[in-house]
């Protein structure tokens, strides 16, 4: 692989955000004009960091308590994972690093959103004299409680005083933007981490 800036290294200088890799054949032929590039540019790579940072912590306290334990990198999950012939999801490429080939997989995941645990805002606009009096409890119903709402497990995202309700998977799919509260049963209270299980697609 060869190392390429997307802007010269006069002005880009060696930053990650500024480097890319290619094949040395493309190389050659993005020099030559005969293909163009295209890339995005990065956020920078906090998510990465602070993953990486993590990682490094938790295999090494894993170590010092007596467990036996070994990392992986992307590019060794997508070899097996493209060997058997499976797609790209969270799922299967935890399933893989498991070292798996095989056995038999649940059909089910869970998906965790983090969400702020009160409303600390007390005006409603940023500039606004009107302070934000909505009730924590409306119909005994909070922001974020997880709910059944005709057979459909969601989560109320919005809510009015007349008893109205905006609910939601956690992915952002709508499923009412008016439930009546009458029509929700409480499954599980609010909390920081909200958690909802799926339904994981398998290959045959």
């Amino acid at each position: 692989m060869n190392i390429h800036h997307i802007i010269s290294r006069q002005i880009g200088r060696n930053r990650p955000d500024n480097l890319i890799t290619f094949c040395e054949t493309c190389h050659k032929k993005y020099h030559k004009g005969e293909i163009k590039l295209k890339v995005k540019a990065t956020n920078g790579f906090k998510a990465e960091t602070f993953m990486s940072t993590v990682r490094w912590k938790l295999v090494n306290q894993l170590k010092e308590s007596g467990n036996t334990v070994s990392h992986t990198y992307g590019y060794i999950t997508k070899h097996h994972r493209i060997k058997q012939k499976l797609q790209k999801s969270h799922v299967l490429d935890a399933y893989v690093i498991a070292g798996g080939n095989g056995q038999r997989r649940l059909s089910n995941m869970f998906f965790s959103k983090q969400v702020r645990k009160c409303n600390r805002k007390l005006f409603k606009g940023i500039r606004s004299h009107i302070r934000n009096t909505a009730p924590r409890f409306i119909h005994a119903f909070q922001r974020f409680d997880k709910v059944l709402w005709n057979g459909i497990e969601c989560f109320i995202f919005g809510r009015r005083k007349t008893g109205y309700f905006a609910l939601r998977k956690l992915d952002g799919t709508n499923i009412h933007t008016s439930a009546k509260a009458k029509d929700c049963t409480l499954l599980e209270s609010a909390n920081t981490l909200l958690t909802e299980r799926r339904a994981v697609s398998l290959p045959a």
